[in-house]
């Protein structure tokens, strides 16, 4: 994506958070953004990756650049899924249905008892407060609907990976991480 975002997290904190849009893909801005920063990656202790809902070919370069950071470094590396980052992490009442719009399709997870998994909208009734980073227009099938502006999905991506490595270290194989694949191929 043209916008892009990192976060460092410490000791289960946030301790920084960084938003661009910018017309440069997001290798283009990596490295001067992390020298601005003085962010060296070989410093942390971990790396944390969205495997999606997204656009495939940026979820397959960004999947493969992290993967590939962690296995050189020998670091361990968490995989999260933006949906359901949504779903944990905005405080509305349940059932809850955290939605992301790719290109023409809608994606999206029910949050009630339990988590379902990552469904494509087609037209079914869907009961519970939508929650998305964009309005839809009154488009939404739900019954009622809460936007974020903005969602740092780093952060709640490095706040997860956090949490995850307390209980495993070794973090999840690089061998193991792919990219969510939703729909088949034309």
């Amino acid at each position: 994506f043209f916008p892009f975002n990192f976060s460092v997290v410490e000791d289960g904190k946030l301790r920084e958070l960084y938003y661009l849009s910018s017309e440069k893909k997001t290798l283009e801005n990596l490295p001067e953004i992390l020298s601005k920063h003085g962010v060296e990656l070989s410093c942390f202790d971990a790396f944390a990756v969205s495997v999606g809902v997204g656009y495939l070919t940026s979820l397959r370069i960004g999947v493969t650049f992290m993967k590939t950071v962690a296995y050189i470094l020998r670091k361990p590396i968490v995989p999260y899924e933006n949906l359901y980052l949504l779903g944990r992490f905005t405080p509305v009442e349940s059932p809850k249905i955290p939605f992301l719009r790719v290109s023409t399709n809608l994606f999206y997870r029910v949050f009630e008892e339990s988590v379902s998994e990552v469904r494509l909208y087609g037209g079914e009734s869907l009961k519970g407060i939508g929650v998305g980073v964009s309005d839809l227009s009154g488009n939404w099938p739900g019954e009622g609907a809460f936007y974020h502006p903005f969602f740092p999905f780093s952060a709640y991506g490095g706040l997860y990976a956090w949490e995850f490595l307390q209980e495993n270290p070794a973090g999840k194989s690089v061998f193991e991480i792919e990219p969510l694949y939703l729909k088949p191929p034309l």
